[in-house]
């Protein structure tokens, strides 16, 4: 039985960013994934998905100026999961040289004494941390099967571009991938059983986005529930409801469903592991991070999630203020963070928003992208800024200094004097304040 002081289960965002933090501050750390390292994100979501939708940004692009592009579909998958297996090697590689031992199998954890033992490689540790992440969910009786009903893992098995794809699910997911199949020329139908697509985003970059889709030739149907998937030998026939159409394939992207561990600790009405403000469970020395911790199940939430109970396994006990950002990578792409004007009410805070359309933004100009629009929320006694909402070419640029703002109550004669590089869509940020304290330059308030 090898010894180890830290034992982490899950190899993606949520632990191997622990077993690095735990390393440096000197513990001996052992790692259990069963699948490849890196993750969701790395293998099936954040980073495949993002080298479609570049390649996808290159066509659409092109072809707005009248270049004709030569789409190889087999390709831009192949590519995408070369970037995938290029990361998570990279994860592999980091890992080896911190010193960290990494098992690839299911683990299989027994509490035994003050120790935990993992029975498929017969290793123990003292202390804990999980992050076993989430699956793709189905939809009641409609399953993927890889071949004509896919989800996000599935769906880059595909060898041969669709001509008709219905998406099922308006999120974050489903919005990315109707940029991508309809950006490649996929007749695309996006089905959103909400009234909105997005809808928890703000309310008005929820219907730009939809403008946007449907600019681009996406079908959007809301208030719409696919009741049933029957298979044909190359389609599927889906009854929508109020008609029964046909499609080459369907893409499932309905939310996630928690991949548990087997260690007992204390869990939610909805399922979550429960942690404290240091990521400690109901268990003595286990920890969690990562999507098992709660919504929102973000990469860069389970990056940080991962190092703070790394420092919290090592006795290094630090409150974290999470201020995590959300960004849709469609196009133009979207971000939000902090409170919409509608939640700080809510809250009681007494909040003002204001918001700028970027259509006439020189970086706009230059990218030919007139849809756009950045709102930032304040409160209204502090003029410190509470929230930012964006829809834009590279908005997920404006993220992090957005965060930051939000983070450490930035006000807007602050944001307002900052010095953004020109011509690019960072300018924004500096544009929206000066709008909210009434003295706009670039944009006439009449």
């Amino acid at each position: 039985m090898e010894k180890y002081d830290l034992m982490v289960v899950g190899g993606g965002p949520g632990g191997y960013p622990a077993a690095i933090r735990a390393s440096q501050l000197g513990m001996r750390v052992s790692l259990v994934e069963k699948n490849r390292l890196g993750g969701e994100c790395t293998n099936y979501g954040c980073v495949p998905t993002k080298v479609l939708l570049r390649h996808a940004f290159i066509i659409y692009e092109a072809q707005k100026i009248g270049i004709k592009v030569a789409e190889e579909f087999p390709r831009i998958l192949e590519k995408s999961l070369e970037v995938s297996r290029k990361v998570s090697d990279g994860v592999s590689y980091l890992l080896k040289r911190y010193g960290i031992d990494v098992f690839y199998s299911e683990a299989e954890v027994e509490e035994k004494g003050d120790a935990f033992y993992e029975k498929n490689n017969s290793i123990s540790a003292k202390k804990l941390i999980l992050a076993t992440g989430t699956d793709p969910s189905d939809l009641g009786n409609i399953r993927a099967d890889g071949e004509l009903v896919h989800n996000n893992r599935t769906i880059l098995t595909l060898r041969e571009k669709p001509s008709r794809v219905l998406i099922i699910g308006g999120g974050y997911v489903g919005v990315e991938y109707s940029t991508f199949f309809s950006s490649i020329g996929s007749e695309v139908t996006l089905v959103e059983i909400m009234p909105t697509i997005l809808p928890n985003l703000d309310k008005e970059l929820s219907r730009l986005a939809e403008r946007s889709l449907r600019k681009r030739g996406v079908r959007v149907l809301k208030k719409t529930s696919v009741k049933s998937i029957k298979k044909r030998e190359r389609c599927i026939v889906a009854d929508l409801g109020n008609s029964s159409e046909e499609f080459d394939i369907a893409f499932i992207s309905v939310g996630r469903k928690l991949v548990l561990p087997n260690v007992n600790v204390e869990r939610d009405e909805r399922g979550f592991v429960k942690v404290d403000k240091y990521l400690r469970t109901s268990k003595k020395n286990v920890f969690a991070s990562g999507d098992i911790t709660g919504n929102p199940m973000l990469a860069h939430k389970a990056f940080l999630q991962g190092v703070q109970a790394a420092e919290s396994a090592s006795d290094l006990f630090s409150e974290i203020k999470y201020v995590v950002p959300s960004v849709i990578f469609s196009n133009p792409e979207i971000f939000a963070v902090g409170f919409t004007l509608d939640q700080a009410r809510e809250k009681g805070i007494d909040a003002k928003e204001a918001k700028l359309p970027l259509g006439g933004l020189a970086a706009s100009q230059i990218k030919e992208e007139e849809l756009g629009l950045i709102k930032v929320v304040y409160e209204d006694k502090t003029k410190k800024v509470i929230g930012v909402h964006a829809m834009s070419p590279s908005a997920s640029e404006l993220a992090l200094s957005a965060t930051l703002a939000v983070r450490h109550g930035i006000t807007l004669d602050e944001l307002s004097f900052s010095t953004p590089p020109h011509p690019t869509m960072s300018e924004s940020m500096k544009e929206v304040a000066e709008l909210a304290l009434g003295r706009p330059i670039h944009y006439f308030k009449g």
